[in-house]
């Protein structure tokens, strides 16, 4: 009964993993999801182009490594590993072709057979990865680790879900660690303030919000943890983690001169407090390391609606050594994810809060 019990929660965690690699597909495919028309062509005549019709390295490398993951996810949906190989295999054909089907109407892409291959050999190879009994052996391993520092529960399993999802979304290094606005650069843009000291503010509202993201953040990540003493240490590697992640994100996205861009005194206040505040907090209970983390994630949000200012994307984008295309898609993308996670994660936090509740109201009625 308990591996049965393991098994369903380990697949509810493969579905949504799937679903939110299916979602990462299309947006990079389709985006800007504008000029939509019909040329007129035969539909499905790309499948029939010889190979290679349309091909650049960037793109056929990307296309392998974007569906790795799909496909890994898919074959973790059932046991039999015969039976997820051709399940993930079957899947990663039909979301490629229903993918390149739909680039047809989109005047700014090429849908192209080629693609459909290097999609298929991508989540052929994250499938072979997933049913391998390397693997299997590494997933028991990660398994006990998981019960030995983690809670039970299936909203802990979502939890480190979207904890990887998040430091995804910090491969920006344009948006500031832990930040929920960023400056527009070029010409000063006007604004109405609250305040009568404007500079104050901003001030207020970027460290604010900066103090508020970092500490709905890591208590995020702490309310799953069953030993008060890994608290702490999990806030240092998490810390240690992000701000590796930035500095290697901007030493290989950003221009030499924009390396440190996304460092400003105002963040650096608003994370020197939110830190002190947030070791104090992590010593608490667990159900009220979830309710401060629900009321954080909330004033993060708050804040970011408060800010005055706007980016303009192509100062935005200059700060960057990538080309043009392929920027503009990895920007939108992060951009989407990072408006995604907290209503991900205020989800999940609620439904963490409702499970901690249940036991307690259960006893009561007994």
């Amino acid at each position: 009964m308990i591996a049965h019990t393991g098994r369903a929660a380990h697949s509810h965690v493969a579905l949504y993993a799937a679903f939110v690699n299916a979602v990462v597909i299309f947006f990079l495919s389709l985006y800007p999801f504008t000029g939509w028309s019909y040329s007129g062509r035969p539909l499905f005549e790309f499948l029939s182009y010889p190979l290679p019709y349309y091909t650049r390295f960037f793109d056929n490398a990307a296309n392998v490594i974007i569906y790795i993951p799909y496909g890994f996810s898919l074959a973790l949906l059932f046991m039999p590993r015969w039976l997820s190989t051709l399940l993930a295999l079957a899947v990663c054909l039909l979301t490629s072709i229903a993918v390149e089907f739909l680039q047809e109407f989109l005047p700014m892409r090429v849908a192209s057979n080629l693609d459909v291959l290097c999609n298929l050999i991508g989540g052929c190879l994250g499938a072979m990865l997933a049913v391998s009994p390397i693997f299997r052996r590494r997933w028991q391993h990660l398994m006990q680790w998981r019960r030995r520092y983690f809670v039970d529960g299936s909203a802990a399993d979502y939890g480190l879900l979207l904890m990887g999802l998040w430091l995804l979304t910090q491969l920006n290094p344009a948006m500031p660690l832990f930040g929920v606005v960023a400056y527009p650069q070029g010409l000063p843009q006007p604004y109405v303030s609250p305040l009568d000291n404007p500079r104050l503010f901003l001030f207020l509202v970027e460290a604010g919000g900066a103090m508020a993201n970092m500490l709905a953040t890591c208590l995020f990540m702490t309310s799953w943890l069953k030993v008060r003493a890994d608290r702490f240490r999990s806030i240092l590697l998490l810390l240690l983690t992000v701000w590796l992640c930035k500095m290697l994100a901007a030493g290989v996205l950003l221009k030499p001169f924009a390396l440190f861009q996304w460092i400003n005194p105002h963040l650096i206040t608003g994370l020197a407090a939110g830190f002190l505040l947030l070791w104090w907090v992590a010593g608490l209970s667990r159900i009220l390391q979830t309710i401060v983390a629900i009321l954080a994630l909330l004033a993060a949000q708050f804040a970011a609606t408060l800010w005055p200012l706007s980016e303009v994307q192509s100062d935005f984008l200059s700060l960057f050594r990538w080309p043009y295309g392929h920027l503009l898609n990895m920007s939108a993308l992060l951009d989407f994810l990072s408006d995604l996670w907290p209503v991900a994660a205020l989800a999940c936090l609620l439904l963490s809060l409702w499970q901690q509740l249940k036991p307690a109201q259960t006893t009561q009625i007994h």
